[in-house]
């Protein structure tokens, strides 16, 4: 028994003592001479962990600390490279040649990795079968039924992103749980068009998301997808709101500030009148240039129906009713001094000051960023 008790600690000691590691082995083909790399795949870059120079059998052996999912990359000196997804505790295998390195080869010890190559494969695949479109249009064009091929050969090819676009979709569906569908939601086509594009597609960034938050809540690629989310919600706010202004017949989004006197109020309680929806900021030269005219046009057209509500981004309480008082604004007048009324402006999109949208009485917005003569001239089309 004492013996036993004597050993415990050396194999606690032991076991301690262990590293989770990756271990990532395997051949290069025809790569004599070449220095392989491999790397870790940051969010921010790639970071070189270990190098070899291959020789005429392009066998390697690399190992590093792990113990979460990590991206990596065999990366030849050539440009051609391998993407893994590895585990902690993974002895991955791999196999290729250095001609066709990237798209032909085998991994085996790594259900993430397989899962990587599973995506490589259909995007080549897709990539190939655009491409090979593309040549066939090109060689066409003098064909004297160049119409009717060409419409053949373009819905092969709207067949062929559409089929990507699904295998995107159903692989996500399928693993959301691992960290390849992060590596899925932003494949590429080519530099600028995303195998998944469309707006409703945020729905998979949100399901993706979620999933790394739950599992990986510290991952670097989890923080990254969280920010990514945030920005694609605040754009589809803004699509959504472009889109309101596009159509005729929407109505408004309505806003709710406090006025200088810190009563709340709100843009519909004016409808039924023609209303200019002004932003502006205290400290705007133009701003207030622009307040000289509202000014001139709301005792032209007040009385006749004409209601001016105007949201100020000013977070200063001093300089935003000095302005008003100087400026003689007698219309109502609202502001988030907190956050320089962040939300009605993103509401509507707003990018630059002074902007307005211009409201009739059904509350249909029939303007944006009129100013001087065109906004009275605009005015005076509604309000007689």
């Amino acid at each position: 028994m004492k013996k036993l008790l004597l050993a415990l600690p050396i194999l606690l000691f032991w076991a301690c003592s262990q590293k989770d590691l990756v271990k990532v082995e395997g051949k290069i083909d025809h790569a004599d001479g070449k220095v392989l790399y491999f790397d870790r795949l940051n969010t921010t870059g790639v970071e070189v962990l270990d190098s070899t120079t291959l020789d005429e059998e392009g066998r390697f052996k690399f190992k590093v600390e792990n113990t979460q999912p990590e991206f990596y990359l065999l990366r030849l000196s050539n440009g051609k490279l391998i993407t893994l997804l590895a585990e902690a505790n993974e002895s991955i295998l791999v196999y290729s040649k250095s001609e066709n390195m990237g798209k032909n080869y085998i991994v085996e010890g790594s259900k993430g990795s397989k899962l990587v190559k599973e995506l490589n494969d259909k995007l080549n695949e897709t990539k190939d079968q655009l491409a090979s479109i593309r040549k066939e249009l090109e060689e066409k064009k003098t064909d004297p039924n160049y119409s009717s091929i060409s419409q053949n050969l373009l819905a092969d090819y709207v067949k062929a992103l559409q089929s990507q676009r699904e295998f995107s979709i159903n692989f996500i569906m399928k693993n959301a749980t691992s960290l390849s569908s992060y590596m899925a939601l932003y494949q590429k086509l080519d530099d600028k068009t995303f195998t998944l594009n469309e707006n409703d597609d945020i729905k998979f960034v949100k399901i993706v998301a979620s999933s790394m938050k739950a599992l990986y809540p510290e991952h670097d690629y989890t923080k990254a997808i969280l920010s990514n989310l945030a920005d694609l919600e605040k754009r589809m706010v803004n699509l959504k709101i472009s889109k309101l202004i596009e159509e005729k017949g929407s109505s408004f989004p309505d806003i709710t500030l406090p006025n200088a006197k810190g009563k709340e109020v709100t843009l519909s309680s004016l409808q039924g009148k023609f209303i200019v929806l002004s932003f502006w900021a205290s400290q705007d030269a133009n701003s207030r240039k622009q307040n000289a005219n509202l000014k001139k046009i709301y005792d032209k057209f007040n009385k006749k129906g004409l209601e001016i509500y105007q949201v100020s981004v000013d977070q200063n309480e001093k300089l935003w009713t000095k302005a008003i008082q100087e400026d003689q604004l007698n219309w109502t007048n609202v502001c988030d001094l907190k956050n320089g009324s962040a939300m009605a402006t993103r509401l509507y999109n707003i990018q630059s000051i002074p902007s307005n949208y211009l409201l009739d009485q059904k509350g249909e917005i029939v303007g944006k960023n009129l100013f001087g003569l065109a906004l009275e001239e605009k005015i005076a089309e509604y309000v007689k």
